[in-house]
């Protein structure tokens, strides 16, 4: 992007700031280009940065304090836009106070509610007050802007009107007094914090045939990030939606991450609505609830639950105790030794399965489990087929290239026939059991079947011909301790 207040001036402002300074450190977060003029991708400046003659070095941040520091509710976010896959599949209640909620109205109450009592539990620090805001996707045109007295984001059905961000405040909307009476977008919040984010996710994003999609047509005219997008469309449209669809998902990334303490969410989509409340584990066993009702002790709109098949009670939806942390990093002395890697469930097939090269999601320390080795893996389980053994969610360390017998003994298994309702993709973890028979012509005993069983009596076994095509990836060792 161009230097100046129309972008108009200069060459590039990073090739800039490099020329510019003796020594230029730059933040990069490769997910936050929400502009179709954004540049500053950290290859991209490197490259430049060498072409002028200086040194460059990477740094990584291993940590932060943003969305309660939970490195795992990012993961998780990513996950379920489908930005990338991740092995956060379920987000708990202890990582993040994430909630679903059925309006906006509701909505609009939760963050006046926490602006509320910010201001009284610091009536005489000022600076601590203040900290909850609204925000949405540029899906709606900004008619207040030219007209003070009309409002821009309606919802009749809900009773619900209100303003985009004040314009008398400019850049810091964010922190004026009354603006928890406005609704701000990604240009007034990107880089600034709330302690609470209350984010209306507009219809340029929905949840179809198992995707989450994205919709350019339904982002405002008035919306400056997208302008040019549709000679795009005219010229090469699949580079235009695909850049469309990295912008959109990459905004909402953002709009999602500005809490430090809560992000409170509505979605226009329905079927987007159900989709985020179905990676939420609750926060202790009840019967499913409506969106909106709480599944947390202390909150009237809480975490939401999806309904169980009706199962005897043991097997209802367990206490979810915090998860272990996972580390991005570890040093090489460490890994296999106190700490193993952690793959998403196809990465794991591919590297133990196929041979592939897989990257980690991270490295979690394990114990208790024996001494470990480099054909020992950590996946995270998802559904309830494996309680109570394995709960949904829990972290697994299974064993890849083991021989002897697999009878009675549960597995993590690679079918690209199989259909199993936990998981999506050729995959399951199951208790392996292989039906024989003898056969007296030849005096051998020959494998009719392979069935895959699950512990939990609600759910049905997995019958595998011996003739399919199916992979054992790895043995289950146990579980990752809290």
């Amino acid at each position: 992007m161009k230097s100046g207040l129309y972008q108009n001036r200069g060459e590039n402002q990073v090739k800039e700031l490099i020329r510019a300074a003796k020594f230029t450190v730059f933040f990069i977060d490769n997910d936050q280009q929400i502009h179709i003029k954004d540049i500053g991708e950290s290859n991209l400046i490197a490259r430049w940065a060498e072409k002028e003659g200086a040194r460059v070095q990477r740094l990584k941040l291993k940590s932060q304090f943003r969305c309660n520091g939970s490195d795992g509710y990012l993961a998780w976010l990513e996950n379920t836009l489908q930005l990338k896959e991740t092995a956060n599949i379920k987000l708990t209640p202890q990582e993040f106070d994430f909630r679903i909620v059925d309006s906006p109205s509701e909505l609009r109450k939760l963050i006046l509610e926490k602006n509320s009592a910010k201001n009284q539990a610091n009536i005489l620090e000022k600076n601590s007050a203040n900290k909850s805001r609204m925000v949405a996707g540029y899906c709606w045109d900004w008619a207040s802007k030219k007209d003070p007295e009309a409002y821009d984001i309606t919802f009749p059905q809900y009773d619900f009107a209100m303003r985009w961000n004040l314009t008398k405040d400019g850049s810091t909307w964010i922190i004026a007094p009354d603006s928890v009476n406005e609704i701000g977008c990604i240009h007034t919040c990107q880089g600034l914090e709330l302690d609470y984010v209350g984010v209306i996710i507009g219809p340029d994003i929905r949840f179809e045939n198992g995707r989450v999609v994205t919709d350019v047509t339904k982002r405002s005219s008035m919306d400056r990030s997208i302008f040019g997008i549709k000679t795009m469309l005219r010229e090469d449209p699949q580079e235009a939606l695909q850049l469309a669809d990295r912008i959109i998902k990459n905004t909402y990334r953002t709009l999602l991450t500005r809490g430090m303490k809560g992000c409170y969410v509505y979605c226009c989509d329905q079927a987007l609505r159900d989709h985020f409340a179905a990676q939420l584990s609750p926060a202790r066993p009840q019967a499913a609830t409506g969106y909106g009702k709480s599944a947390h002790p202390q909150t009237s709109a809480g975490y939401c639950e999806t309904a169980l098949p009706r199962v005897p009670a043991l097997f209802r939806e367990p206490e979810v105790p915090p998860g272990p942390r996972i580390e991005a990093e570890v040093n090489a002395s460490a890994q296999f030794v106190e700490f193993l890697p952690l793959y998403s469930l196809k990465a794991a097939c591919g590297a133990f399965g196929e041979g592939q090269y897989a990257e980690e999601s991270g490295w979690v320390k394990v114990e208790g489990l024996g001494r470990l080795n480099r054909n020992m893996f950590v996946v995270q389980a998802k559904g309830h087929s494996m309680e109570p053994k394995i709960p949904d969610g829990s972290l697994c360390v299974f064993r890849a290239n083991v021989v002897g017998s697999r009878q009675n003994k549960i597995v993590l298994v690679q079918h690209r026939g199989l259909h199993d309702v936990d998981y999506t993709g050729s995959y399951t973890i199951k208790t392996y059991t292989s039906e024989k028979s003898f056969d007296r012509e030849t005096g051998e005993w020959q494998h009719e079947r392979i069935v895959l069983k699950p512990i939990n009596p609600a759910y049905r076994s997995i019958v595998i011909d011996q003739e399919d095509d199916f992979t054992v990836i790895g043995e289950f060792i146990g579980l990752v301790k809290s």
